[in-house]
């Protein structure tokens, strides 16, 4: 038997040694690749969830700026408005210079008073100064003029009231005399918009107020107007800061945090948008290693591969060249075991030639009535076959003896079945084993090594004559199969143990009993000789009931 290294000009498909190299390949690719890709995308999520964190981190110190600010600008405008009703008497409120120079030194002071109005019990206006005619205006029905009137002081929300415009007030309420009144402000809202944007504008977060019921008090860009309803819908109240994750309309995710202002009427909102998953975020240490991991990985893959495919050439040579002395020395064996046949077959036709020999030797020394030519011919055929005969088995010998290569010839598996049963014949005979032929008429040829599938079928029909150790019956089958020929060697003794028989094609593992010494390597190198020639082996056998083997060789036998 004779396996050799992949020639280096062989490819295609049915080449196993590339088919070796390409799946050593993807294995190695598999186990590099993906711990690599595993920890960058591990690598890429960390640096994610680090730059969400962080996100989330600046967002909620940025509301909580906020709120201190709002808080306090809000206040404030409270607070200069308690002010001035607390400083001065109605009698200068009822003075419209006065409240002129009120408003004019508020905005000096950046204050959000747009307007000043004094207010009487009855909800008529007795002072005003501003931008809206509303001297002639009367409050009394509105609800905030009733909750200023209870409480002493009120903040509205954004409205349109008796302006028709977007605003906000903030009232407090004054006694004197045994009056009550009321001052009045109206509040910037463009100014209290700017101030909770500049919030977003280092981030780039979208901050804004609204209120209970989730109305927009603040305008953070032109597609979002005062008083429209928010998207987010009403904010359930809860305290301090709280941050959650949602889904934004255009597509992709943010973060929102929210804070409720003083009083609990306002809620001041961040929206920040979470950044997409990219490498671009990755940290530039991970992103290194992955990219020289993917750099190195396949070459390395591919060489390592192919280094190991080398090595696995020359095992493959080594144990090739092993197998092959060892399946020539179990032939040579087998032999040396049928020499007293094959001596046998060669000493009838010595004989048969001696005979006629002598006839003629005879004739020819009697000097009476010469041989007959007719009879002198006869006897000369029978010399001719004779020699014929002899040489026929001496060429089977020769041809069998041979070393066992790869030649791959036009086979009929019959006859070569025949011719390797010639050699054993006399010894079943002697042992008065029947053979049984059935051989399907009409086989095709199929192209493979001869010599390798006779030494096959010799070591088989040794085995099983053998096993029989006497008078038996050796059934030898032979029909086409699948593409192919399929052969039965089938013997009437004593079985193979149900132990045993998973375990008869290992080397140096043998179940024969007799005192000769036996290596136990017939069967694995039948088994390796049918694996090379590209076809199977298997065998049945019950105890008390035989053993088949069944052979099956392809049409055209691929040797590696």
């Amino acid at each position: 038997m004779n396996l050799q290294a992949e020639p280096a000009a062989r490819a295609g498909e049915n080449n196993p040694y590339l088919r070796l190299r390409r799946e050593m390949v993807v294995v190695l690719l598999c186990f590099g690749l993906i711990p690599l890709v595993a920890t960058g995308a591990a690598g890429f999520i960390a640096s994610r969830e680090g730059l969400e964190t962080r996100t989330r981190n600046v967002l909620e110190a940025m509301i909580k700026n906020r709120k201190v600010t709002v808080d306090l600008f809000l206040e404030e405008s409270l607070r200069q408005l308690v002010l001035v009703a607390a400083s001065l008497p109605i009698a200068e409120l009822s003075k419209p210079s006065t409240l002129v120079t009120i408003r004019d030194q508020a905005r000096r002071e950046r204050s959000a008073i747009v307007d000043l109005g004094l207010i009487s019990d009855k909800g008529e206006h007795v002072a005003y100064v501003g931008p809206y005619k509303l001297q002639s205006v009367n409050y009394a029905g509105e609800a905030w003029f009733q909750q200023v009137m209870l409480r002493g002081r009120y903040e509205s929300d954004v409205f349109l009231g008796f302006r028709r415009f977007p605003h906000m007030v903030m009232a407090v309420k004054k006694h004197e005399a045994g009056r009550d009144w009321i001052v009045r402000a109206t509040l910037d809202t463009d100014l209290l918009s700017a101030l909770v944007r500049e919030g977003g504008l280092e981030s780039g977060a979208d901050v804004f107020i609204l209120n209970r019921v989730g109305e927009y008090q603040t305008q953070y860009s032109d597609a979002h107007r005062l008083m429209e309803r928010a998207e987010l819908g009403p904010v359930p109240l809860h305290s301090g800061v709280r941050v959650v994750e949602r889904a934004r309309p255009g597509g992709g995710r943010e973060l929102c945090a929210t804070t409720w202002l003083k009083a609990d009427s306002w809620v001041l909102v961040a929206r920040q948008e979470l950044p997409g998953f990219s490498v671009l975020a990755a940290h530039p240490l991970v992103m290194g290693v992955l990219v020289v991991g993917l750099l190195l990985i396949p070459p390395l893959s591919y060489l390592i591969a192919r280094h190991r495919l080398r090595q696995i050439h020359e095992l493959e040579a080594e144990r090739g060249a092993l197998y092959e002395s060892v399946a020539q020395s179990q032939k040579m064996a087998a032999i040396g075991r049928l020499a007293a046949g094959i001596a046998h077959e060669i000493n009838n036709p010595l004989a048969v030639i001696q005979a006629q020999v002598g006839v003629l030797a005879d004739a020819l020394a009697d000097e009476g009535e010469p041989i007959e030519r007719g009879d002198f011919t006869t006897r000369v055929k029978k010399i001719q076959a004779q020699v014929e005969r002899g040489r026929k088995v001496t060429h089977r010998l020769l041809g069998f003896s041979r070393r066992v290569g790869p030649e791959l010839e036009p086979v009929d598996v019959a006859a070569a079945l025949d011719e390797t049963l010639s050699f054993l014949e006399k010894e079943a005979e002697a042992q008065q084993i029947k053979v049984v032929r059935e051989y399907q008429p009409e086989l095709p040829l199929i192209r493979t090594s001869l010599s390798q599938m006779q030494q096959v079928f010799l070591n088989l029909i040794n085995n099983a004559v053998d096993a029989m150790q006497g008078a038996g019956e050796l059934r030898l089958t032979v029909r086409a199969l699948e593409g192919g020929v399929e052969v039965q060697i089938a013997d009437n003794g004593p079985g193979i143990p149900e132990k045993d028989l998973q375990r008869i094609f290992e080397p140096f593992f043998s179940t024969k009993t007799s005192a000769k010494l036996h290596s136990g390597l017939g069967l694995s190198i039948c088994l390796e000789i049918v694996r090379g020639l590209g076809g199977r082996m298997t065998v049945e056998s019950k105890p008390g009931s035989g053993t088949t083997f069944f052979l099956w060789f392809p049409k055209e036998a691929a040797i590696a």
